[in-house]
Order: C-alpha cells, then sequence, then structure tokens
C-alpha cells in the first residue's frame, strides 16, 4: 500500500528496479510535470517519500513496471519453447 509521507516499500522498490528503465522514469517524468525524473528515481530507490504532488508519476511508473514484467514472461515462455525445440531437433 502507498502511504503518503511514506517511502514506498522494499518489495515495490525492487519491483521498479527490476522491471522499469532509467529511460521509463524519464519518460514519466516528462509526462507528469508534477515530478522531476530524479525525484521519481529518489522515490524508486526509498530516499524520498510519497507525496500528493508525485503519487500520479510513482503509479504511471508502477503500470509501466507491470506492463515489462508481463513482456518478460512472455519473453521468457517463447525462449523455453525455442529453446526446448531446438534440444528436440538435436537429437
Amino acid at each position: 500500500m502507498l502511504k503518503i509521507s511514506q517511502p514506498i516499500s522494499s518489495q515495490l522498490s525492487t519491483y521498479l528496479r527490476e522491471f522499469t528503465t532509467k529511460e521509463d522514469i524519464a519518460d514519466v517524468a516528462a509526462e507528469e510535470n508534477s515530478c522531476s525524473s530524479s525525484t521519481l528515481r529518489d522515490i524508486v530507490y526509498r530516499t524520498n517519500p510519497v507525496t500528493e504532488k508525485n503519487l500520479l508519476a510513482l503509479k504511471r511508473l508502477m503500470s509501466i513496471a507491470s506492463k515489462n514484467a508481463d513482456a518478460k514472461i512472455k519473453s521468457a515462455k517463447q525462449c523455453k519453447k525455442t529453446v526446448n525445440q531446438m534440444l528436440l531437433d538435436c537429437v
């Protein structure tokens, strides 16, 4: 749960670092004029708290992380399918 005046959880920080890039952060900051990329990065690394002003940008970044995680799952499934087929073809 996101709480105003509190840093994000360690778990959310880990997810955002794993599933977003510095380009994602820059894009969100450019879209959401209420939050700079350095502020958003500091929120991700838990050195700045969530505020009413940066909440919208944080939610947007979380949405991107979710989409990126889905893309990694899809890519991993395709990798597994391809590698397994190659193993079968080698026999």
